[in-house]
């Protein structure tokens, strides 16, 4: 397995490109700003141990990997285990290939050739480090001769320590069954402390609306913080919290769960043949 190191001022990164373009760490200070994949995990190629992974084609979940576009009936494989849906896209699961690289940056690509998936589409997946932190930019690229739907997100890990917080501008959030399918959207006014959704009884597995594309999460135990920033396109933040493990991730994506089932499909990009979707984020680290 070959790692990638980048290396900035007082951070650092280390990319595992053949693990579906994730980070094995982001460090500032020598510290890790995310959960740092264990040498277990990047052995077993697997993404869900990873600091983060990318999402592309879409993010979340497709119901039972069910939906409709125009002529097309799609029915994509379940790709996670016993998981009853298709989850996060094809691209964190796909080795990727690197573009371009330099001592504080890289540039990964995954091609999809089509399939249940019948669309061929380009990824692009950029990591820089500045004076401001880790850079992203995820990129998809139609390459078929049809219009094609799509959606992006990022999925960072964090360590979830008994005083993490959390603090975004949100709106309201779906409520969802058993399945962990959306339901109906529950709306609040001007709340902007979420802490409690990482430390509940239950685990927390929704997507926010209403997002204004920034959160920050601290932890008081150890003195660090983090300011996420993503771009316009990103409008809705997932926050995971599973109840039974010490991780919580919050993730900025461009629609909600299942929005390719959604009236509207809030969210999706349609892209026709040669156009481009694109979702940034920077991930800044301080102390409190």
């Amino acid at each position: 397995m070959v790692i990638f190191p980048l290396r900035y001022g007082d951070y650092e990164a280390d990319l595992v490109p053949q693990i579906g373009g994730g980070l094995a760490a982001f460090r500032w200070q020598g510290r890790d700003v995310m959960r740092a994949a264990t040498h277990s995990a990047v052995a077993a190629l697997d993404p869900l141990g990873l600091a983060m992974f990318p999402m592309v084609p879409w993010s979340n979940r497709v119901a039972h990997g069910r939906f409709s576009f125009g002529e097309h009936r799609v029915a994509l494989p379940r790709n996670m285990g016993g998981h009853p849906h298709a989850i996060h896209g094809h691209g964190w699961q796909q080795p990727w290939t690197v573009a371009k690289t330099s001592s504080a940056s890289a540039l990964l690509v995954y091609d999809h050739v089509p399939d249940a998936w019948p669309w061929a589409y380009r990824a692009e997946l950029g990591y820089a480090l500045t004076d401001t932190g880790l850079e992203t930019r995820l990129t998809v690229e139609n390459q078929s001769d049809a219009p094609m739907p799509a959606g992006l997100g990022l999925h960072p890990y964090f360590v979830r320590t008994p005083q993490m917080q959390l603090h975004a501008q949100l709106d309201g959030w779906w409520e969802t069954d058993a399945d962990i399918m959306p339901t109906v959207h529950s709306a609040v006014t001007a709340r902007t402390g979420w802490s409690s959704r990482l430390h509940g009884d239950r685990t927390t597995d929704t997507a926010f609306t209403g997002w204004d594309g920034t959160a920050y999460l601290a932890w008081p135990e150890t003195g660090l913080s983090l300011m996420m920033t993503a771009s316009q396109a990103a409008r809705w933040l997932v926050i995971y919290a599973p109840v039974d493990e010490s991780i919580a991730c919050v993730e900025p994506v461009t629609h909600p769960t299942d929005a390719f089932n959604q009236p509207g499909s809030p969210g999706i990009r349609i892209l026709h043949p040669g156009e481009r979707a694109a979702l940034s984020a920077r991930f800044q680290a301080s102390w409190c």
